[in-house]
């Protein structure tokens, strides 16, 4: 699959987990904070109306009785204390405020309403619930606002500890979310794994068709790949079977030419040694295999070898020396019968016009075979020529024959390109190179 599409699908679920869970989690953090805020308020309301049910006024003193307050009221550094004021005169503050540097606000209420805000001081930071009210004395009736304050941290304190609790929860989900991810991901890319190395194997040549047992979804891919490739089998097949028969048809009669005495003509026997020829070009450039829909992958160094050992007795008499320059994974991705007739061809010419001397090397992304020789070359007002199509090729210098037109059909039906210059040796360099 194309950063494939199976990662894809992966890195999209993973970024969406990512985006989810800490959306997630800041909106639960704000939901409890918010919850906090309201609990507190709350809380602070229940403490103002048990302060609001103890005060009186004793020989013009405000007292606070303290039995229904709470007691962090009376505990110092509590982070819980009350003030009243008369006016914006403090006059009376709980015991657990004596430790604590906060001014009451001057709020300027009406009587009967109350206001729950945030206050700073100090660089530090406070929760007020104020209420204001008129009280009335047996002599008089008093303005007075009473103030009930909690610190900052009793309110995060808690807030930090859920905050905690929650991250530790979300990055315990996070990972099984990443498990499971990657979990299904093996579990439902392994068919398609399983898939490309089968069709890595058939490439290769190392089986005929897809055997594996597939999801219902690839199992209609795998008939259809296996229908295409049996086709194009038995075209092949055919066509080549055809070309069997027509090969036996034309021997006949072009040996009983050959043997009548008509034949004896030197015009005539050259002519039928040509059309003989022809023949043999033709078949061999029909029954290639070319651009195959399926590319085996052919190492090319074990054929390079056999070639080499085939030509060092044929031609032991020059004491051949024949130079491999070639990797052992370095593969052709066609048909083992081109390669061979390719390669046999070159490695045939240059032996027949070296001196002592051939050199072949191969280079892969993209493929490239070079073969030169030490030998006399080819002149190079006749390299234009020695490509043309229809060109007598077995009238030029030794070893570059009719074979060199077989190779030049062959690698143009894989869409390579041949060239020929001079090589450092002295003799002819032929060069193809083949698109990855």
């Amino acid at each position: 699959m194309p950063l494939s599409l199976k990662f894809r699908q992966l890195f999209i679920s993973i970024l969406l987990m990512l985006l989810l869970l800490p959306s997630s989690f800041l909106a639960i953090d704000q939901a409890f904070y918010t919850q906090l805020l309201t609990n507190a308020e709350q809380k602070l309301e229940v403490n103002m109306y048990a302060i609001l049910s103890e005060i009186n006024i004793i020989d013009g003193k405000i007292e606070v009785a303290g039995s229904s307050l709470a007691p962090d009221f009376y505990r110092p550094d509590s982070g819980l204390s009350a003030y009243i004021t008369d006016e914006s005169q403090l006059v009376w503050q709980s015991d657990s405020s004596l430790n604590q540097h906060f001014i009451p606000p001057n709020n300027s209420l009406p009587p009967g309403e109350h206001l729950f805000a945030e206050v700073e001081q100090h660089n530090e930071e406070f929760w007020v619930l104020s209420i204001a009210l008129l009280f009335d004395s047996e002599e008089s009736t008093h303005p007075l606002t009473v103030h009930v304050v909690q610190t900052d941290q009793r309110l995060s304190a808690p807030h930090i500890s859920f905050r905690t609790t929650l991250a530790r929860w979300f990055i315990g989900i996070a990972i099984v979310l990443l498990l499971l991810m990657l979990l299904a991901y093996y579990w439902t890319t392994k068919p398609l794994s399983r898939l490309d190395n089968e069709i890595r194997r058939v490439e290769s040549g190392s089986q005929d068709q897809l055997n594996g047992r597939y999801p219902a979804e690839l199992e209609v891919i795998k008939e259809d790949l296996n229908l295409l490739l049996a086709n194009q089998n038995r075209q092949k097949q055919r066509y080549r079977h055809h070309l069997s028969d027509l090969a036996h048809s034309l021997k006949t009669p072009v040996a009983v030419l050959q043997t009548s005495v008509l034949s004896q003509q030197p015009e005539l026997q050259d002519q039928l040694d040509r059309i003989t020829s022809m023949i043999e070009h033709q078949l061999k450039r029909a029954s290639s295999s070319g651009q195959d829909v399926w590319k085996k992958q052919i190492l090319i160094k074990p054929l390079l070898q056999k070639l080499v050992s085939a030509l060092e007795k044929i031609y032991r008499d020059k004491d051949l020396i024949i130079n491999i320059e070639c990797q052992d994974n370095d593969v052709f991705k066609g048909d083992e019968t081109d390669l061979m007739e390719i390669l046999g061809n070159l490695l045939d010419n240059a032996s027949k016009a070296c001196k002592s001397l051939v050199s072949v090397s191969i280079i892969m992304h993209p493929l490239t075979i070079s073969v030169e020789d030490d030998g006399p070359g080819i002149p190079s007002d006749k390299h234009h020529q020695l490509f043309q199509r229809g060109s007598r090729l077995d009238t030029y210098s030794e070893g570059h024959g009719v074979g060199l037109a077989i190779v030049a059909e062959l690698v143009e039906s894989y869409s390579g390109k041949l060239s020929l210059d001079t090589s450092p040796y002295g003799g002819a360099r032929f060069s193809i190179v083949f698109p990855d």
